[in-house]
């Protein structure tokens, strides 16, 4: 019976405006290719970042202000700024389900 409940609960977050539009976004966002090079080439200056800092080399320090460039040339772009607001809506929907569950199970016990 919990089974059937919880995949019911999950059905209905698939099912949800915020997850659709959260979909519909991120499939539009990955077919603009400057917002994809911009996020590939932060994820590689990430992982520079710690593999240097992590071998004490100071440079890091360089490579984390290139990245802090990088995020806020994704950030002035409509089209992510559109897709971090229906992530953000998406996972205000999901925090608070889960508040109202933890909340309905308090009361039970």
């Amino acid at each position: 019976m919990i089974n059937k409940r919880i995949d019911e609960l999950f059905e209905a977050i698939k099912n949800s405006n915020e997850y659709q539009e959260y979909l519909n976004i991120g499939e539009v966002m990955n077919q603009d290719e400057e917002i994809n090079k911009l996020v590939s080439e932060i994820k590689t200056l990430q992982k520079k970042s710690v593999n240097l800092e992590y071998n004490n080399d100071d440079s890091y320090k360089e490579v984390d202000k290139l990245i802090d460039e990088k995020v806020k040339e994704l950030n002035k772009r409509p089209l992510y700024q559109e897709y971090l607001r229906r992530m953000n809506n998406f996972n205000d929907m999901l925090s608070e389900s889960s508040s109202n569950i933890e909340e309905y199970i308090n009361s039970k016990i």
